[in-house]
């Protein structure tokens, strides 16, 4: 995989995230929350420079001083608390600097504050795309560059002689695009590497578990059967030790094709580990799950087990595997 390349030298290069206090909040919180508070802190601390501005209007000293009220305060819930932030407080967090953003560029003559908004475009675009994928991400940055390009244009920075013309416009929409669609490019990467299986192509433990999850949930939200089934190669030790770790390589190829190959398309197959293989059948109870494993069983071109668990009202994604690799074993025993 694509981390077996990285370099020692590379992972010198993020030495700083494991400064002591970095690291707890990392472990106290997640991702999304780190990121969006120091967002939050950029602004804040924009916000405090701000006030310091001589001829400050009174609606910009109330701008300012909420921001820096509103950021620095959540910054501080997330630094030193741990809060987990909701996934709406970054759509808000957007529309709020798009909002800003159309009143320095449309209805301000704070040049340095338009400068920062159309800087600031991109990098927001690339937040919004990492944390909310291409058809939410997509729509917004749409409808924020229309909007935000709509107040540069009526406003003062764009007229004779002003600071910005119909090519400076069209250039921060574009670079802001760019930038949207590398998040969503990077997105898609990290998430197809972090839970596909290089050697089989199928998912692997972490993918299988976090797409389980999502059908479970949507399972019981409908009141519809789902299946899991738990298949293991069996004497796969002594393929290893016979003919070497390319041919075992090549079993384990052969086989997910085949159960890839011939099973329903709606059907999920992930490789939890070394031999031991799951798939995930939707629409399916555990009668049918049971007549499917038989049918692909009959066709194989290497034996294996299988244990199968219909999802019950009460299951997770780590015990509904856990009945199917129980039953797995009963069938290996046999």
């Amino acid at each position: 995989m694509v981390v077996q390349d990285i370099q020692a030298s590379d992972a010198e290069d993020l030495r700083w995230l494991r400064f002591g206090w970095l690291r707890s909040i990392r472990e106290r919180t997640s991702t999304f929350s780190v990121v969006t508070a120091t967002l939050l802190l950029y602004f804040g601390v924009l916000g405090v420079f701000e006030l310091f501005e001589d001829d400050l209007p009174l609606f910009e000293q109330i701008l300012s001083g909420g921001t820096i009220l509103l950021c620095l305060g959540a910054f501080a819930m997330v630094a030193f608390f741990g809060l987990e932030l909701p996934m709406w407080s970054g759509l808000a967090l957007i529309a709020a600097h798009a909002l800003v953003s159309v009143y320095y560029l449309g209805f301000s003559d704070e040049r340095q504050n338009a400068i920062a908004a159309f800087q600031e475009l991109p990098i927001m675009a690339m937040y919004f795309s990492w944390f909310y994928g291409a058809r939410i991400a997509r729509t917004g940055v749409l409808a924020i560059v229309v909007v935000v390009g709509a107040a540069t244009a009526i406003g003062q920075f764009s007229g004779p002689g002003g600071l910005l013309g119909p090519v400076n416009i069209v250039a921060a929409a574009l670079f802001t695009w760019m930038c949207l669609e590398a998040g969503i490019f990077m997105r898609h990467r990290n998430r197809l590497e972090s839970h596909s299986d290089e050697l089989t192509g199928t998912l692997n433990r972490r993918g299988f578990e976090a797409k389980t999850t999502l059908e479970i949930r949507r399972a019981l939200r409908h009141n519809r059967p789902l299946s899991v089934a738990v298949l293991d190669l069996d004497k796969f030790k002594h393929v290893n030790d016979e003919a070497g770790h390319a041919a075992g390589d090549y079993v384990l190829r052969a086989v997910s094709a085949h159960w890839m190959s011939l099973s329903r398309s709606t059907d999920i197959v992930g490789r939890l580990g070394g031999d031991e293989f799951a798939m995930l059948m939707p629409e399916t109870d555990v009668d049918e799950a049971r007549s499917l494993m038989l049918r692909l069983r009959e066709y194989t071109p290497h034996p294996w087990s299988w244990g199968v668990a219909q999802v019950r009202p009460d299951d997770t994604a780590a015990s509904v595997l856990a009945r199917a690799d129980a039953a797995m074993y009963d069938d290996k025993r046999r």
